[in-house]
Order: structure tokens, then sequence, then C-alpha cells
């Protein structure tokens, strides 16, 4: 399970450390394999995912209809700026250039889970968009009718 939030440090090369506590797992898992790609169009963030819950991701978006625009958009983002990365023998992994220039990351960086995957946030933008959440401008009101009955 992937959770929690951690600030790192991507370093001039565009590495980043992968955290020990989900670094053995990670390599036992699927090898140190892994799949990272922009999240969508609206928030400058990465999604980073191990290579088994990616290959699950590529073939539901992959079968997306191609006559749908939307769907085809989606197909063109999400598949298109997909990069297989490798955790190194250091623990870390080397963020493209294009994703971090997308998700306009410098330094400062926060990994977050998401049980199946990490997000990557710029540390400044991170907590702009945590404040934007706090205060209510893209809130938890009008969740959908699955998420109304969800007890936690």
């Amino acid at each position: 399970m992937i959770r929690g939030a951690t600030i790192l440090n991507i370093d001039t090369k565009g590495r980043l450390a992968i955290p020990g506590r989900y670094r053995e797992e990670l390599v036992e898992r699927c090898d140190g394999r892994m799949v990272v790609t922009i999240n969508n169009t609206k928030e400058h963030c990465l999604w980073l995912y191990p290579m088994d819950e990616w290959e699950l991701v590529e073939r539901k978006v992959s079968e997306l209809s191609s006559f749908n625009v939307g769907h085809q958009n989606l197909k063109r983002f999400i598949l298109g700026y997909a990069s297989d990365i490798d955790i190194d023998k250091n623990g870390r992994i080397l963020l493209p250039a294009p994703l971090r220039e997308f998700a306009r990351l410098n330094k400062s960086v926060y990994l977050v889970g998401q049980g199946n995957k990490f997000e990557i946030w710029d540390e400044a933008q991170w907590n702009a968009k945590c404040n934007q959440w706090l205060d209510g401008e893209n809130s938890f009101e009008g969740l959908s009718e699955e998420m109304a009955g969800l007890t936690l």
C-alpha cells in the first residue's frame, strides 16, 4: 500500500530518491520497474506507478474509444507521456526532463501516496493546492453518489 506524504529533493540531474520504506516493497513487487506520466492537464503533477499497477491502468485507458475526442485526448496525455523508469542501485529514479517541466518541479517536491500510485508535486504547488482545498475551492462537496455511502 502506497500512503503518506514525504518531502524530497530532486538533484541537478533530475533524480529523486525513493524513500526507504517503499523501496524494498517496490523492488520485491515489480523488480524496481515503474512508470511515470502526467496526471492530466488540469493539475501539474506527475503520477508514479509500480509496473504491475501501471499495466492495469494502461489496459483500461487503451480500451477507451478512439472515436471519442475526450477519450483520445486522455490517451494522448496519459499514455503518450508515460515513461518507463527503474529504481537504480542507490534507490533513485530519473524523472524525464519533459515531465519535470510539465509538473513545474523545482528542487523540493512532495511524494504523495495514493494507494496504488504516488503523486509527485512541486512543494510550493502542493502547499498552494492544499490551501485551496482546505479553503473550500475544489472541496469535497458534490461527491458522487458512490462516495456518499462511504464510511471512513
